[in-house]
């Protein structure tokens, strides 16, 4: 490796750390990681810029290519000693020129264009979210899992002093607890016809709505990062006289929680008694419990 080799590594690596601590200042990393990861990418931001800044000042004064140039071993064959004054073991300089057939790479310049094109266009045109296509694959549209029969008992009581409630006697329950109570009798039981708030984001739907009067809230949960995004939902009915968000608001929906069956599949539904803008928070993940 040249010293111009040394320095566009210092070079690559440089952007590479200030594209890491880019992404810890700006929000752009809260629709990739979870927030409780989000200190190693500063950590390693930094360490690509020292790795990098180390490259650039202290580059290697002389390459191992010059001295194959300058030096090579190889075979002359077999002659008479007697013609020859040097011996055919041993090596012999050619000055700045060699005419056999040394191995190079593709360049430094060819390895910084493959790996700053995609980049760069990832940047650029990647919007950070899923569609809604892609939400649907995550689980969107997904009926609720049965819940395991080793689960503790879970009885009113505790629904009464684990659960707070807003202003309007309404349960503030986590998204997760309203989805995945579609999967358990003994949780249904508890929650139908119970008053309760619900916090996310809205998206279209497209179970049991022939009367276009539906709409969705979800939430999105993982365990460290984007790649294992899981997402629940529970579907939305609105009155006719209602207003209705919009699609993407982040909003807390309040009414009454019941279930139905669609399709032999038991799903949450919220009748809606009033929807309210929300203040997005600053990562809408949910950690995985």
């Amino acid at each position: 490796m040249t010293s111009l080799d040394t320095r566009l590594f210092g070079f690559l690596a440089c952007l590479w750390g200030g594209l890491l601590i880019y992404f810890y200042h700006s929000t752009r990393i809260r629709d990739y990681l979870d927030i409780g990861f989000h200190h190693f990418i500063m950590i390693g931001g930094i360490g690509m810029l020292i790795l990098g800044a180390y490259s650039l000042i202290n580059p290697k004064s002389k390459s191992n290519k010059t001295e194959n140039l300058k030096s090579c071993c190889h075979d002359h064959g077999d002659h008479d000693d007697e013609q020859h004054s040097h011996d055919h073991n041993d090596c012999h300089d050619h000055g700045d020129h060699c005419h056999h057939d040394h191995d190079e790479g593709h360049g430094p310049f060819i390895t910084i264009f493959l790996t700053l094109t995609p980049l760069i266009l990832a940047m650029t045109h990647t919007q950070d979210k899923l569609s809604n296509g892609g939400m649907a694959k995550k689980g969107l549209y997904e009926k609720p899992a049965l819940t395991s029969a080793n689960l503790p008992p879970f009885t009113r009581q505790d629904l009464e002093k684990n659960v707070p409630k807003n202003e309007h006697g309404e349960f503030q329950l986590r998204m997760i607890s309203a989805y995945y109570a579609a999967g358990d009798l003994e949780i249904q039981d508890i929650f139908e016809g119970l008053p309760v708030e619900l916090e996310g984001r809205i998206a279209p739907e497209k179970i049991n709505n022939a009367s276009g009067n539906r709409l969705r809230i979800f939430r999105s949960i993982i365990t460290c990062c984007a790649a294992d995004l899981q997402i629940v939902g529970v579907s939305l009915e609105f009155p006719e006289e209602a207003n209705r968000p919009q699609v993407e608001d982040w909003v807390k929906a309040s009414g009454t929680l019941t279930f139905e069956t669609v399709e032999d599949d038991v799903l949450p539904l919220l009748k809606i008694r009033e929807v309210i803008p929300a203040e997005e928070p600053y990562s809408e993940f949910r950690r995985r419990q």
